[in-house]
């Protein structure tokens, strides 16, 4: 957890950690917050985990640990910042999703319905904190190169297929979701809530038939 001063002029930036499924520990993260800033605009929750299993194989012990750290965190989350957000005036809540959060993907049962969920409750915080002047939109990422997806359950895939599938021709980059990401922080998306914004290189397009010859 980074929190930063977003002042053009300022470099104070602090980072403390977090357990997201912990409601206590939220709330004085953004006790700390409310004393050494005194305001606060923008939330970017990204803190998730994945188990790449197949449905039957996987266990109870685990999916409930995927919904804990995605759907729960994201709750908690959401839930903790907005009396400091409504006495700042407003903010913007920036939520993670994942493509994985629109289509089905074999092997990803509880990280899919993880990520179905964060959308939904973004939605309905948008909808719920919007005469608060609180904004709450998701990103729904396709493959980025990070460590995540690059774990232990992800290690056999063939990413040089997938990115074949790819229309744009590769996977993202971290900075492909970050530029995203700040975008629907700042003013330049003030008219932008409810919605998900999907950065996947055009895999949730549709379907490409090969052309001859090609």
């Amino acid at each position: 957890m980074i929190v930063t001063d977003l002042h053009p002029q300022s470099t104070d930036a602090r980072y403390a950690t977090l357990d997201v499924t912990d409601e206590a520990a939220w709330y004085a993260l953004i006790d700390t917050v409310r004393n050494d800033y005194g305001r606060l605009d923008v939330l970017v929750h990204t803190a998730g985990m994945a188990v790449s299993q197949p449905l039957l194989e996987t266990t109870l012990d685990e999916f409930e640990r995927v919904q804990r750290v995605n759907t729960v965190g994201t709750f908690l989350a959401i839930r903790s910042v907005v009396p400091l957000m409504r006495l700042s005036g407003g903010g913007s809540i920036v939520t993670l999703s994942s493509v994985n959060g629109m289509l089905g993907a074999t092997g990803l049962a509880s990280y899919g319905a993880s990520k179905f969920a964060v959308r939904g409750l973004t939605k309905v915080a948008a909808l719920e904190l919007a005469e608060d002047g609180i904004r709450v939109n998701a990103i729904c990422p396709g493959s980025i190169a990070t460590a995540i997806t690059d774990s232990a359950g992800f290690a056999d895939t063939d990413w040089v297929a997938y990115t074949s599938t790819i229309p744009l021709g590769r996977r993202g980059e971290p900075d492909d979701v970050a530029e995203l990401a700040l975008y629907l922080a700042s003013d330049a998306s003030k008219y932008v809530t409810g919605t998900e914004v999907v950065v996947d290189g055009g895999v949730t397009a549709g379907r490409r038939f090969p052309r001859k010859g090609a």
